[in-house]
């Protein structure tokens, strides 16, 4: 019974690692975001890029440096995978 509920919960899982969400803004641009459960940690692989603010469901991404750049959410219903790219300034972000 245990094995067969793990591997429902993995097989959900799956797609939210490997579709990770797109998002883009502007160095010195901030965008929040409102998450459907409690903010428990944020981990971005690039800091010098993102500055990540959190205050309960609530996170605030701020562009730092033009780049891209990996960043999970982890809250109590599980992780939250985007991939950021940080543009030059609002001119150069995707269509």
């Amino acid at each position: 019974m245990k094995t067969t509920a793990l591997l429902i919960v993995a097989l959900f899982a799956l797609p939210a690692l490997a579709n990770p969400k797109k998002l883009a803004l502007p160095v010195g641009h901030s965008m929040t975001m409102a998450m459907p459960s409690p903010v428990m940690s944020v981990q971005v692989s690039d800091p010098n890029l993102l500055e990540v603010k959190r205050d309960g469901r609530k996170v605030t991404l701020v562009g730092r440096a033009q780049g891209n750049t990996e960043a999970t959410v982890m809250t109590a219903r599980g992780p939250h995978h985007f991939t950021v790219y940080v543009a030059a300034d609002k001119y150069s972000l995707p269509q």
